[in-house]
């Protein structure tokens, strides 16, 4: 037996050296991220580029609710566009910008929160269920994250996505824009027809602008303008009446990373 002299303190220093790669490994995945995960990148500057977006979705939406812009969109250097009041049968939204510092900390958290991984996340317990949608991009593209039920809760992977959503990202502004907020001008605007929706034919409006041709018109210009005039001036829940059809239209602003119809179903 080998003795050690009095006083002489344990050694510890092996032990506490093998357990330093587990410990980072613990605190790594605790974060959301996953192992070999590099650091959240430099965010992009450019204010076309969609950097992320968070958008909810309600399980049986009504007509109109088609026309529903996303509660968050942040674009590259920080520029912001968010929904704001209806204005008849109008969806509105405002624009403002993060500071840098204010920009970088919120990619930072989406990275930690680990959306720069494709997931989905389901309840079982929901039948009927609203959708959660966190878009984030990453050095590879766009990565978009789904939790069905968002309302129920949950903890693992998915709270941390909830718990980033709750306490990270901005609620929509609504009656209150935030401070320096100005107006979004978009320079397309859709136009989402549902048909074969139930009213009286006589209560039924006729379509004033081209005939309704499918669920979704993608228009510019000076049709733009007599289309966001239109909408300025009727309710949200009006039938029209085109081609026969009784149809509910939704008038949408398109965002900067939106060209055509096609990016409206885009997660």
């Amino acid at each position: 037996m080998r003795l050690e002299p009095a006083g002489t303190p344990d050694r510890p220093t092996r032990m506490r050296g093998s357990l330093l790669p587990l410990l980072l490994l613990v605190a790594v995945t605790a974060c959301g991220s996953e192992p070999g995960d590099p650091p959240a990148p430099a965010p992009p500057s450019d204010p076309r580029t969609l950097v992320l977006r968070v958008q909810e979705l309600h399980s049986s939406p009504r007509p109109w609710e088609r026309g529903d812009l996303p509660r968050f969109s942040l674009y590259g250097g920080g520029h912001v566009i968010a929904p704001a009041r209806t204005s008849g049968a109008l969806r509105t939204a405002v624009k403002y910008r993060l500071t840098p510092a204010r920009y970088r900390e919120l990619t930072d958290a989406a990275h930690a929160a680990g959306l720069a991984h494709a997931r989905r996340h389901e309840d079982t317990t929901s039948t009927d269920a609203s959708l959660l949608t966190v878009t984030y991009r990453t050095p590879h593209g766009l990565r978009s994250t789904r939790v069905i039920a968002p309302e129920a809760g949950g903890d693992g992977d998915r709270g941390r996505v909830l718990d980033f959503v709750r306490t990270r990202v901005p609620p929509a502004p609504s009656d209150t824009p935030p401070p320096g907020a100005t107006a979004y001008r978009p320079a397309a605007l859709a136009i989402l027809a549902t048909g074969g929706v139930g009213a009286d034919d006589a209560t039924a409006r006729p379509w004033p602008l081209r005939p309704i041709a499918g669920r979704c018109e993608v228009v510019t210009g000076e049709d733009l303008v007599r289309a966001r005039q239109l909408a300025l001036g009727t309710r949200q829940n009006t039938r029209w009446s085109s081609g026969g059809t009784l149809y509910a239209v939704a008038f949408r602003p398109l965002l900067p990373d939106e060209h055509t119809c096609r990016d409206l179903d885009r997660p």
